[in-house]
């Protein structure tokens, strides 16, 4: 091996070391926001599973700026002209583009792994691997239903043990049920987070989340003790609307220190999802909002839903056509027509299905009042798949058909009537994720359940499929005929493939 090659080996490897480094500290640089204070997600999951992220991460840096550096884009022309060069003015003389352009991609690439921001598409790769294995987004989900919950839902055994913890009696019984936004209130929930939390920090395996100083744990102490006689003080006290003002400002801030570090005790300390739910339910948090298990079967269920929809509804409308309706016309059966159907069926169907999963993912992580029902986001994720679906509709059909003479807008309004049919789907399906399906219902009822979904949905399937093709002239009418046909079948197995179960602690 020449001194030429090792050299050239040398400074790869510096690179390569170099983007490890900086991938290293970019990991650990993420912070999540639970309330007004960001946290480091490696307190939402078990060691061995952060560095198990931040191993992947870095290693996929330095395997990229291998790939960039080696092959693509390699650094070798440039090593070996320096090393040869001898001068400055035959190195100043052989600098080109093939020995340019290598170094500034090298030095951007390293710039990207470090820069912090919303721009950089390598953060985007980051914070994808901080959410598989730091389970941010289920610190933030406790994180609110701590700070909403409701204190006349916890034990009144609970209850009584938290006055008796006091050093200082400063709670009635009766602070438990008054209003959220009152000073009784809102110290009792105080008490609650702080007895919690308490229960962790006399265990020794979390012991560095009480270590670590932007948890604040030594801030909550010092602001704990100071907040027990100022709220003895206001209540001997005549009322005074400043100090009161001030006062809920104080623990308004105090519960949102307590609930992030509560938060990431729970997420750390729980074996499973459900364990984290019932937690939380024991101090009063309302874990009535679903949170779906295995994302991805759903999407696969609507898909083959949506594939065996098309090719049994067409055959069974090819069947009718030919034996009723014009026998004389004949239609082919299993025809190539069926597979192009179902290639179009699915992107026009499921990928507005798919970002719902997706919307309903991000809302959820930033909302922080629960209810029953969302009809606003139904409502969106509504025009979302009508948008979705007819951009698609308008982008497969014209590019196959009229490739010559496209025109996305005019297109994008012809093909509306398309549209209408999945973004009906897109807010049912919604609809039916904070409908779960009860553990007691019977296999029979839940079979029947989707019967009635696949009928009605039919039906309303042929209504919107025989406006949509009205248009069409008499010579389509076996088109027509099929169209609608097919549309029953795999919209009707849509609606009844629409069923959710939830990883969540009934109320």
């Amino acid at each position: 091996m020449t001194v030429e090659l090792l050299i050239n080996f040398a400074v790869q490897f510096l690179g390569t070391g170099a983007a490890f480094f900086l991938a290293y500290r970019s990991f650990q640089k993420r912070r999540i926001q639970l309330g007004a204070e960001p946290t480091l997600p490696q307190y939402f999951s078990r060691r061995s599973t952060y560095w198990i992220g931040i191993t992947s991460y870095c290693t996929l840096m330095s395997a990229l700026y291998w790939l960039l550096t080696w092959h693509w884009l390699s650094l070798k022309p440039l090593v070996t002209l320096i090393l040869r060069s001898g001068e400055l003015v035959n190195l100043l003389n052989g600098l080109g583009g093939s020995t340019i352009i290598p170094l500034i991609a090298a030095g951007l690439f390293l710039f990207c792994i470090a820069w912090e921001s919303s721009f950089n598409p390598l953060l985007i790769l980051r914070d994808s691997i901080h959410d598989a294995f730091a389970i941010p987004t289920k610190a933030v989900e406790v994180y609110n239903a701590l700070i909403t919950s409701r204190l006349s839902a916890i034990d009144d055994t609970l209850k009584a043990q938290i006055n008796n913890r006091l050093l200082v009696p400063s709670i009635d019984p009766g602070d438990f049920e008054k209003s959220s936004a009152t000073v009784e209130y809102k110290w009792a929930h105080n008490c609650l987070l702080f007895d919690r939390i308490q229960n962790y920090a006399n265990q020794q395996s979390y012991r560095r989340f009480f270590n670590e100083p932007s948890l604040k744990w030594g801030e909550i102490c010092i602001s704990y003790n100071a907040m027990s006689e100022k709220v003895v003080v206001w209540k001997e006290a005549e009322p005074h609307y400043t100090k009161t003002v001030k006062l809920l400002k104080e623990l308004d801030h105090l519960t949102g220190l307590l609930c992030r570090l509560l938060a990431s005790l729970v997420v750390f300390g729980s074996a499973s999802e459900n364990e984290i739910w019932a937690t939380v339910k024991q101090l009063g948090g309302n874990v009535h909002e679903a949170h779906l298990k295995h994302t991805y079967k759903y999407i696969l269920l609507f898909t083959a839903a949506t594939a065996i929809g098309a090719m049994l509804g067409r055959e069974i409308s090819v069947s009718l056509h030919n034996a009723f309706l014009f026998p004389d016309q004949p239609l082919a059966h299993f025809d190539y027509t069926t597979l192009r159907w179902v290639a179009y069926a699915i992107p026009i169907y499921i990928l507005p299905i798919a970002l719902v999963f997706i919307s309903r993912t991000l809302a959820f992580r930033r909302q922080r009042e629960q209810s029953d029902r969302y009809y606003g986001f139904y409502m969106a994720v509504m025009i979302l798949g009508f948008i979705v679906s007819t951009s698609a509709s308008a982008l497969i059909l014209e590019l196959t058909y009229y490739k010559d003479n496209f025109s996305f807008l005019e297109s994008f309004i012809q093909h509306m009537r398309w549209g209408i049919l999945p973004a009906l789907m897109c807010g049912f399906v919604a609809y039916r994720m904070d409908t779960p399906v009860s553990e007691s219902e019977t296999p029979g009822k839940r079979v029947i359940a989707a019967v009635l979904r696949f009928i009605s949905w039919g039906l309303v399937s042929v209504i919107i499929m025989l406006y949509a093709t009205g248009d069409m002239s008499i010579q389509e009418t076996n088109l027509r005929f099929t169209l609608v046909g097919t549309a029953f079948f795999m919209v009707g197995l849509l609606g009844a493939a629409a069923s959710f179960k939830t990883a969540r602690t009934d109320d």
